[in-house]
């Protein structure tokens, strides 16, 4: 699958009216789910013509100091510098997990293929351990009932928890030292 499929899937189920952030495309991008392509086309379509959003939308993908000039782009342009290990990042990374598990959901796999696709988001955006119960490794099989709990239980955290709530921003945390 190529990374731009993924982006394609992650949108599908986007909540009504919901858009990409950089969050989620940075997140995808670590994960290798998001191509530098797709990071440079969703950039230029961005409003703000600041120096460092100017500056990475004019990059190529090979130059050197892509990385570094996409979290300046992100900075200046959202005002948060995602990292791992941060809220923020988390939450994208929920994102992604439910994103994918809705997809596989509307797949129609018998238990051992839902398995495999389980496993599979499992090694390509990380596993928390109340998704460890979704997939019985000695049998190699998932249960979609069990799916469902999961995507409930994780859709309803990101509400309880969404971009509208006070959050500390990693910016502020790298600043003060934290």
């Amino acid at each position: 699958m190529t990374r731009d499929c993924w982006i394609r899937i992650f949108t599908r189920h986007l909540e009504p009216g919901a858009e990409l952030s950089w969050e989620d495309l940075l997140v995808g991008y670590d994960f290798s789910l998001v191509s530098p392509l797709t990071l440079l086309a969703w950039a230029a379509e961005q409003a703000g013509k600041g120096p460092a959003l100017q500056t990475f939308q004019a990059m190529r993908p090979d130059d050197p100091g892509f990385e570094a000039a996409l979290w300046e782009a992100c900075m200046e342009t959202s005002g948060t510098l995602p990292r791992p290990g941060h809220l923020r990042w988390e939450r994208a990374q929920d994102r992604w997990r439910l994103a994918l598990l809705r997809e596989v959901l509307d797949a129609p796999l018998e238990p051992r293929a839902l398995g495999a696709a389980v496993e599979a988001i499992y090694e390509r955006v990380g596993c928390p351990e109340d998704m460890l119960g979704l997939w019985n490794a000695r049998e190699g099989e998932a249960e979609r009932p069990g799916i469902l709990r999961f995507v409930a239980r994780l859709d309803e955290g990101l509400r309880k928890n969404s971009a509208g709530h006070r959050l500390g921003t990693c910016y502020t945390s790298i600043s003060a030292g934290v």
